[in-house]
C-alpha cells in the first residue's frame, strides 16, 4: 500500500512541476527580468547575510547575551540585598553565628544582673 500512495505521490509531483514549468515558460519579458532582477537581490542579500554570519555566529551572540543577563542578575543580587542584622555591635555576631539556644541571650540582663546581685552579698 504504501508503494501505491509512493507512485501516487511521485506521478502527482511531476505533473505538478510540468504545469509550472510551462507556465514559467510563457511568462512575458518584463516580468522575467523583474524576476531575474529579484533573484540577484535575494542572492546578494545571502550572500551578504553569510558573510555577516561568519565574522559573528549565532551561537556566540546568544551566549553572550545569555552571560550579559546572568551578570546583570548576579550584581544586582549582590548589591541590592542588604541584610539588616539584628544587632548593631560586631561583638554579638559570634553569638547569633553560633545557632545555639538563643533563650539564655534573650534574658542576658536579667542573669547579669542575678550575677552581680550575687556577688554584691
Amino acid at each position: 500500500m504504501n508503494n501505491s500512495i509512493d507512485g501516487q505521490e511521485k506521478a502527482f509531483l511531476e505533473k505538478v512541476k510540468r504545469e509550472l514549468d510551462a507556465a514559467a515558460d510563457d511568462l512575458d519579458t518584463l516580468t522575467l527580468a523583474r524576476l531575474r532582477s529579484f533573484r540577484m537581490r535575494a542572492m546578494d542579500e545571502a550572500e551578504r547575510r553569510k558573510r555577516i554570519r561568519f565574522i559573528i555566529p549565532r551561537w556566540l551572540t546568544a551566549g553572550g547575551i545569555a552571560t550579559v543577563c546572568a551578570m546583570v542578575v548576579a550584581v544586582s543580587i549582590w548589591f541590592g540585598t542588604k541584610q539588616n542584622l539584628p544587632t548593631n555591635h560586631p561583638e554579638d555576631l559570634e553569638i547569633l553565628a553560633a545557632q545555639e539556644q538563643l533563650d539564655l541571650y534573650k534574658d542576658l540582663d536579667f542573669y547579669t544582673w542575678l550575677a552581680s546581685a550575687d556577688n554584691d552579698r
